[in-house]
């Protein structure tokens, strides 16, 4: 017992000095990163001692990757590391790549902090099949709350019977693709700023007149500006106004702290069947829904996931990718593929070659 409260010591230890710091970059991480980064180091560890590894927090090494590699990826465990006493069983079925790719990330920063930079490849050199590691940011269905045939308006007006503030917080996600956190601590009356005020670097285009500013509950606190476009989007903002508390206010609960806020949301919606399980959507599939009415505005074309036309002009394409990215709070264009599904462009048509004249 004293031995293993000495290894948990000496983890915090690590992780209180260096976890506050990014990995790549000069910079404070969010605490949100923070606390998921701590569990999830606890975790590891925990489950070394449970695979028969009496790994120290300073001696992680080599064996001890190949052996959680092994158990993610629900393979046997190597006989050359393989330890004599073992108290939790194996997984009948790997573990998602997300899953595991975001434990190596844990354990890379790890590795720097106990001064082993270079430790932790990447996953595809513990594996033998890749796919059982290898992330898909490809959008194979439509998660979109239409596409499933869920009727957003009567499904948030079954919310508004039972919590009115999560009704607009429903209704602020469907209008400008905000995330559950970023709804609950939306403030309304700062937020519109007309398109002249935008700032340099943000240039709005010629189509909007105003743009939502959205920085608070977003990830990593990164400031993006979404588009006011429409007469939804309007409506919405003004529930939103009428319901927010003093001249700044949330439209959060009141009386509930942050973390109150964002389970009571979640308590709320599964009491009308906006899961998986019951509709085969949840609150998230109203952001999918808003890169693809968003990718129609643009393009004139449904998105991919949606079975949309093959798009011949690639430009175009990319144009649309990357504006969809932008207004959802992503840097990369890419990231559009998660939301609209991987671009189809048709073969550009070949030029015939000149024949000459004999």
């Amino acid at each position: 017992m004293k031995g293993e409260k000495s290894w948990k010591v000496e983890l915090k230890e690590i992780i209180e000095r260096f976890n506050d710091r990014h990995k790549d970059r000069n910079k404070l991480i969010s605490y949100a990163t923070r606390n998921a980064r701590r569990q999830g180091l606890f975790r590891i560890f925990v489950l070394l001692h449970q695979l028969g590894h009496r790994a120290r927090p300073r001696n992680f090494s080599e064996r001890h990757i190949h052996s959680l590699m092994a158990y993610w990826t629900a393979r046997p465990e190597p006989m050359n590391i393989r330890p004599a006493i073992v108290t939790v069983p194996r997984p009948t079925k790997p573990y998602s790549a997300a899953y595991i790719q975001q434990q190596l990330s844990f354990l890379r920063a790890y590795s720097e902090w106990i001064g082993k930079p270079g430790l932790i490849r990447t996953a595809q050199n513990y594996v033998d099949d890749r796919t059982l590691v290898t992330r898909t940011y490809c959008a194979k269905r439509d998660m979109g709350w239409v596409g499933n045939g869920v009727d957003g308006r009567e499904a948030i007006e079954r919310v508004a019977n039972i919590d009115k503030h999560v009704a607009v917080q429903l209704q602020l996600m469907m209008a400008f693709g905000l995330r559950r956190k970023e709804a609950v601590m939306f403030c309304p009356r700062d937020a519109e700023v007309p398109a002249h005020a935008m700032p340099a670097r943000h240039p709005p285009g010629e189509r909007y007149l105003s743009f939502l500013r959205i920085k608070r509950g977003t990830k990593g606190g990164r400031l993006r500006y979404t588009a006011v476009r429409t007469d939804e989007q309007r409506l919405a903002l003004a529930e939103a106004e009428g319901l927010a508390h003093g001249k700044r206010g949330h439209i959060g609960r009141p009386g509930l702290t942050l973390k109150q806020s964002l389970d009571h949301f979640s308590n709320v919606v599964r009491q009308v069947g906006l899961t998986k399980r019951e509709l085969g959507v949840t609150p998230h599939g109203l952001r999918h829904q808003f890169a693809g009415d968003l990718y129609f505005e643009i393009s004139g074309l449904k998105p991919p996931v949606q079975g949309g036309e093959a798009v011949v002009d690639h430009t175009a394409m990319e144009e649309a990718y990357r504006q969809v990215a932008r207004q959802l709070g992503h840097n990369r264009p890419q990231i559009s593929n998660a939301y609209l599904g991987s671009p189809r462009m048709a073969e550009p048509d070949k030029p015939t070659a000149e024949v000459s004249p004999i």
